[in-house]
């Protein structure tokens, strides 16, 4: 059943596009803005709405004039509704939150009024896990490369060196791993040999384009040699990773794929040529173009997770008018965060260990980027970005505290108790909204008082009890983050993540 856009509707989509740009500004594109604070905010802006555009425009045509990628396909779990006042309020409330700098999930604020019980148990689940999946890779990953590559970091400046072949290896790393790892979550997820070695193949042309942008070639020949590699590596990714007898359409014509690998290659020959004998910018540039790719891969993959908790508050299918209207009020909203560089929030990320060195912010977005790419595959259920986010955070911080021993374990345990004490906030708070507005609204209406209609069973009311206890913990911890109060909480939350886990197929029963 569809609804048009009402006045409540269009203001619940004001506020959650806001709220959403506002608060995740620090997951992905935080570490973009702070290690790019010497650029215009301008040029950031208009990267980054370039991507919002393209990524919004695949998602509408992909899913039939559905710019949340199917995310909110499952209308059992997420139906579509006639949009009421109280469903304008988490939004709005988020709005205010964010001002505290509090990383609060977005989804989960914003989402979960909308859900069935059964669409909230899904999301907390796939939350949790990816928290801890996030958390086990950022301790692995940085137990790994604390005293190689971030040792490499510490020791020479971006402009000085560079670890040439940095992208191939991550491309054939992430090549590797999603040919080998979906399969063995979910039988129904797999990718082509083809699929994976063009990821690679990606990787190889990346560092190409980066060094020849480095190094000024006096030689020609060998200027000529590296244009020739790249022009016939875009060529044969063409014709490898386009059916036979497609065609590109560029709006006021259109190409064989054999006129197009041919007119891409001759134009990136002469790209790279020109780059190779006329420019020489210094090492650094190596690291600014792998960042801003990445920054795009991760922007891009995080707009497809957390669509949904925007484009919630209109219908599943969106006219041209409509849909063009909503990405510009997206665009604006955007351009507002990056001439506030990112807003309060930012100084959770700022607190950090090295986040404002270009080349760790790299390695960064792309490991969470990743993260939301593999999620994104396992299942159309929305997830918590943030809590992917706040799991990667405290894994590297971790891991550079086993390494590296500059900070105590009971210092970084403070620091990640502390942001995880601060998203459940966010998550009793948005679960308690989910369940009192909508009663309120009908005791309202109605007259009467139907807990009954918020409170399916039993096992649910005791879920809200629970949920709401660790309120007195946290508090507790956030007021005074003593030694004997941080493993109380801790204790807490991991027994209530059990519980949650052990006992959840009786929420929907």
């Amino acid at each position: 059943m569809e609804f048009g856009i009402t006045l409540w509707a269009a203001l619940g989509f004001i506020f959650a596009a806001y709220a959403v740009v506002g608060n995740d500004a620090l997951q992905t594109l935080g570490t973009f803005i702070n290690s790019n604070s010497r650029l215009p905010w301008q040029v950031l802006f208009l990267f980054a709405s370039v991507i919002v555009v393209a990524t919004f425009t695949l998602g509408w045509f992909i899913y039939d004039g559905d710019p949340s990628w199917g995310r909110l396909a499952n209308t059992s779990k997420y139906p579509p509704v006639e949009v009421q006042w109280y469903h304008t309020l988490p939004p709005l409330v988020l709005l205010v939150i964010t001002r505290f700098g509090v990383p609060v999930s977005t989804s989960f604020m914003v989402l979960t009024v909308f859900a069935t019980v059964g669409g909230l148990a899904s999301m907390l689940e796939k939350s949790l896990i990816g928290y801890g999946l996030a958390f086990l890779v950022g301790l692995l990953v940085y137990v790994l490369i604390t005293n190689t590559l971030e040792k490499f970091f510490r020791e020479h400046e971006p402009g000085r060196k560079a670890p040439w072949g940095l992208a191939t290896v991550l491309g054939i790393i992430i090549g590797t791993a999603i040919y080998y790892i979906p399969p063995m979550i979910n039988e129904e997820i797999s990718y082509g040999a083809a699929t994976c070695i063009g990821i690679a193949i990606g990787g190889l042309i990346i560092d190409v384009v980066a060094i020849t942008s480095v190094v000024r070639f006096q030689n020609s020949t060998m200027a000529v040699a590296m244009s020739a590699i790249v022009a016939a590596v875009t060529a044969f990714a063409i014709l490898a990773f386009t059916p036979s007898g497609a065609s590109l359409n560029l709006g006021f014509a259109s190409m064989s794929r054999e006129v197009a690998s041919v007119v891409f290659s001759v134009f990136a020959f002469l790209a790279l040529y020109v780059l190779a004998t006329r420019v020489s910018s210094g090492r650094i540039v190596y690291w600014i173009i792998l960042q801003w790719v990445t920054t795009a891969y991760l922007w891009g993959v995080w707009l497809i997770q957390d669509f949904a908790n925007i484009f919630v508050f209109l219908p599943r299918e969106l006219l041209p008018l409509e849909s063009f209207g909503a990405m510009f009020v997206i665009v604006g909203l955007l351009g507002y965060t990056f001439a506030n560089k990112g807003g309060p929030v930012q100084k959770i990320l700022r607190a950090k260990t090295a986040v404002t060195d270009i080349r760790s912010a790299t390695v960064i977005d792309f490991i969470y980027a990743t993260l939301l790419f593999f999620f994104k595959e396992v299942s159309d259920i929305p997830m918590s970005t943030t809590f992917v986010f706040l799991g990667l955070i405290a894994g590297r911080e971790y891991g550079f505290t086993i390494m590296t021993k500059a900070i105590s374990y009971v210092k970084t345990s403070r620091l990640v108790l502390s942001d995880a004490s601060k998203a459940v906030i966010g998550l009793v708070l948005s679960i308690n909204m989910a369940v009192g507005l909508p009663f309120l609204a009908k005791s309202l209406s109605e007259g009467t008082f139907d807990t009954a209609a918020v409170v399916p069973n039993a096992a649910y009311g005791y879920f809200l009890i629970i949920v709401n206890l660790l309120i007195i913990p946290i508090s507790l911890y956030l007021m005074n983050n003593s030694r004997a109060r941080m493993i109380i909480v801790g204790s807490s939350l991991i027994a209530a993540v059990v519980l949650f886990f052990s006992t959840s197929q009786y929420l929907v029963s």
